[in-house]
Order: C-alpha cells, then structure tokens, then sequence
C-alpha cells in the first residue's frame, strides 16, 4: 500500500469511529413525557404481548437489548419491552 492511500484510509477510519461514537453518546432513553413520545402514545411496556419495540419495523441496533434505538425517535433510546402507535411488525 502506497503511503497516500495509508494516510487517506486511515483518515476514513479514524473519522467513522468518531462518527459511530457520537451517534452511541447523543442516543439517552425516551421519556413517556416526551411530547412526541405523548403524541404516538409511547408506553415502557407494552400490554400486547406480542406488539413491542424489540419487534418493531422501526427499531434498530442490538434488538437482545434492554433499550434499542427507533427510526421515529432519531437520538432516542426507546424500552426494548414498549410500544408505541406507530409500532409495525418486523418481516419474518
């Protein structure tokens, strides 16, 4: 490998680490009192058994979590074991 394209991988590297850190750091649980938590009626826990955000459309990251991330509430952490209005089920 060439030392311009060490340096420029290295640069590549270095800066998504430093991206993917931010994006762990700016992710904290949602609050129900949330006013958009309110809005799409987000509970901590679900009454459905079978309806919450683990197997949600929605959810991502490590879905074996406690609290996972959700595409509706970007920066947010949402309860693995909640629900909300918006809630669709994952594809088998």
């Amino acid at each position: 490998m060439k030392r311009r394209e060490f340096i420029k991988w290295s640069g590549l590297i270095a800066g998504s680490s430093l991206i993917s850190a931010y994006e762990l750091q700016a992710q904290e649980p949602l609050s129900e009192d949330n006013p958009q938590a309110k809005a799409l009626g987000y509970v901590e826990q679900s009454e459905a058994a079978a309806r919450h955000c683990t197997n949600c459309l929605q959810a991502t990251g490590d879905l074996s979590a406690e609290w996972v991330g959700c595409k509706i509430f970007p920066g947010k952490l949402v309860k693995g074991a909640g629900w909300c209005k918006v809630w669709s089920p994952r594809p088998a």
